[in-house]
């Protein structure tokens, strides 16, 4: 009985965990650097119709985060791109894009707006962004300059913390404390009963 619910506890935890939709460009599965293109300039300023329909205007990444945790990221653009970055909790529908209603500093139908750059300005990077749920996170990048190449090359550098976690040998001790602790109270207790 322990070992099924023991393997029930797991399988609950694995399917807690989002998978990536299909129309997402990446995952992000912690710090590092991650590369990507993008198929227009100015795409995340100014999403066409249709956007990330047929080609990349902009990418979407997604990453399972837990609460708790802190994450920096820098886009760092070639060929003259300059990149612009949105971060929402949740996912950004294959239909959002379709229907054009991505936007780069608000809500995306489920998905809420966290942070994210300027939009004309030249900052690409945000650092210490606090996570405070748990669950899957949208990182949307796009160009916000007005090139006219047909790709535009970049690399996301992320970093993130992790949630400090209590060491098994730290939660044996102060378990095995507490034990010692209960068994003199119960002592005392005891030789009180003996001498009244």
């Amino acid at each position: 009985m322990k070992t099924l619910m023991t393997v029930v506890a797991l399988l609950m935890l694995t399917s807690a965990a989002h998978a990536l939709p299909v129309h997402y460009y990446g995952e992000i599965s912690g710090s590092g650097e991650y590369s990507g293109t993008v198929t227009s300039a100015d795409a995340w300023v100014n999403p066409p119709f249709g956007l990330n329909q047929n080609s990349q205007q902009i990418n979407l990444w997604g990453l399972n985060a837990s609460a708790g945790q802190t994450l920096s990221l820098a886009v760092n653009g070639l060929d003259g791109l300059v990149g612009g970055f949105s971060l929402y909790r949740g996912e950004i529908t294959h239909n959002n894009l379709l229907f054009n209603v991505f936007d780069n500093d608000g809500d995306v139908g489920d998905a809420s707006y966290l942070t994210g750059t300027t939009t004309f300005g030249v900052d690409s990077s945000l650092s210490d962004i606090l996570l405070s749920d748990d669950g899957f996170y949208t990182l949307a990048v796009g160009g916000k300059s007005f090139g006219f190449g047909t790709e535009y090359d970049y690399t996301l550098d992320v970093a993130m913390t992790s949630v400090p976690e209590a060491s098994p040998l730290f939660l044996m001790a102060t378990g095995l404390m507490g034990i010692v602790a209960l068994r003199r109270r119960q002592n005392k207790r005891e030789q009180k009963a003996l001498t009244a």
